[in-house]
């Protein structure tokens, strides 16, 4: 542990008293479930401050006691952040300094899982000046409490929070997949379990164009009509794709085709399934497992990223034959996205960065933009192309302006980030919110910008 940490350790020390019998959190965090081959981060480390490396988790669990009250309200709006509370429903009135001060300490010992070893601090050194203090989106409404609570199966896929309309947001739940409507405050399954194969253990999941796909572990897929109606579709992407997890899922709607839905899977495998007829109709392989894959709006271009430092610009048309390298990153990216126009590509590493690419000029990046805490999970474009959405898997997530990436919005809050996204029209932002201590649920943030919704609140 730093000298930093250490001193912010000792004086939280001094505010926090852990309750009897409170348990202690492994040492190796996500990566203890099985992952190999994910090994944290290289910290100084050291006994300064009271505090050893190894009682890391153990003490941040301890400080989280001091926050771990029942949440106050269930339902936080507007009025309710101008009395004083926060988009979780917490109030903290006369604890703002310890609330500060864990989140500080959270952003200096919060694991950074490596598989390719580096010195995170090279990567800040060279990142894009950026002023955080921007305002594009205000606070509208959250939920929380168990019936929105988002589920995350594996701490390196957190897509699955997706919006068809700012009416119909969908995320994973212990019980399936749940719609929720913010304007009316409910919520319905939409893909429960029972209709899903035995033991499926979701890992992917989107939502477009009447149809909610899911992906599982070991590379089965279960979708459903949402306009259409009747009784789910399960099937195996591959004869021999047992085990292959499917990483990511995006809707790749191509002109005058059936819906369809282009997976990543861990084998190195790039599948396109017709949702219709239930068969892959392109199947392309890479050398290294595939995590993310994007398509241009026109379907002529598209970015692929998985366990290699390099990203690909790649020629859906032509089995996704490689047409361009995205060089830059330290480790391995898990996230990429286009924007509207097709001119812009960004990627979201573990290195905790977010590159931004010119498809026209790919040798180097745009910008590189760093967060607070740990890995880019998750980055996308506002479909109007104003903005860049990047999301850390825990307590941050960034919307930039693309004008410049010179200025952002930084949304704060305490807990995993199980998904986040943009309306269809760019008017709203959902943010999922999955955490065992800190109170969990949906939050929905509304544009500023003159003429919209946001102007007419009915909440204000």
């Amino acid at each position: 542990m730093d000298e930093r940490a250490a001193g912010l350790a000792h004086q939280l020390q001094q505010l926090v008293v852990a309750p009897p019998g409170a348990a202690a959190v492994d040492g190796g965090g996500a990566a203890a479930a099985g992952t190999q081959g994910y090994t944290a981060a290289t910290q100084p480390t050291g006994n300064a401050g009271g505090v050893s490396s190894d009682a890391t988790w153990d003490f941040l669990t301890n400080a989280a006691h001091m926050f771990e009250r029942p949440v106050e309200l269930a339902e936080i709006t507007p009025a309710d952040i101008r009395r004083g509370y926060d988009l979780q429903g917490y109030r903290w009135s006369g604890c703002e300094l310890q609330k500060q001060m864990y989140i500080s300490y959270r952003r200096e010992v919060y694991p950074q899982y490596q598989c390719v070893p580096h010195d995170v601090r090279d990567v800040r050194r060279a990142a894009t000046c950026v002023d955080p203090t921007a305002s594009f989106y205000s606070f509208r409404y959250a939920v929380t409490g168990d019936d929105y609570r988002c589920k995350v199966s594996h701490f390196q896929l957190r897509d699955l929070v997706w919006a068809t309309s700012s009416y119909d947001v969908f995320f994973w739940h212990a019980e399936g997949v749940q719609c929720w409507n913010p304007w009316r405050g409910t919520r319905q399954c939409v893909l429960g379990r029972r209709e899903m194969p035995e033991s499926f253990r979701l890992s992917s999941m989107c939502a477009d164009r009447g149809i909610v796909f899911a992906g599982d572990y070991q590379g089965r897929f279960c979708v459903k009509s949402l306009w259409a109606g009747g009784a789910a579709a399960t099937g195996s992407l591959a004869p021999s794709a047992a085990d292959d997890i499917a990483n990511h899922a995006t809707p790749a709607n191509l002109r005058g085709h059936a819906p369809q839905v282009m997976v990543a899977q861990n084998r190195g495998h790039v599948r396109c399934l017709d949702v219709q007829q239930l068969r892959v109709t392109d199947d392309a392989q890479f050398d290294w497992a595939v995590n993310c894959t994007a398509l241009t709006q026109s379907a002529s271009l598209g970015c692929v990223v998985g366990d290699s430092t390099e990203g690909l610009l790649t020629d859906p048309r032509q089995q996704h034959r490689v047409v361009a390298r995205l060089h830059g990153h330290r480790d391995y990216s898990f996230t990429c996205a286009f924007s509207p126009d097709e001119r812009l590509v960004a990627t979201g590493n573990q290195d905790t960065s977010v590159r931004v690419y010119d498809v026209r000029w790919p040798q180097t990046s745009l910008a590189t933009l760093c967060g607070y805490i740990g890995a880019m999970r998750i980055v996308k474009f506002s479909p109007c192309g104003r903005y860049l959405l990047a999301a850390e898997p825990a307590d941050n997530v960034h919307i930039y302006d693309t004008a410049t990436f010179g200025t952002a919005q930084d949304i704060e809050f305490l807990g995993e980030v199980a998904g986040a996204t943009f309306s269809p029209d760019a008017n709203c932002v959902f943010i999922g919110i999955s955490d065992a201590i800190h109170a969990d649920g949906l939050v929905e943030y509304t544009s500023v910008s003159p003429g919209s919704s946001a102007s007419c609140d009915p909440w204000l």
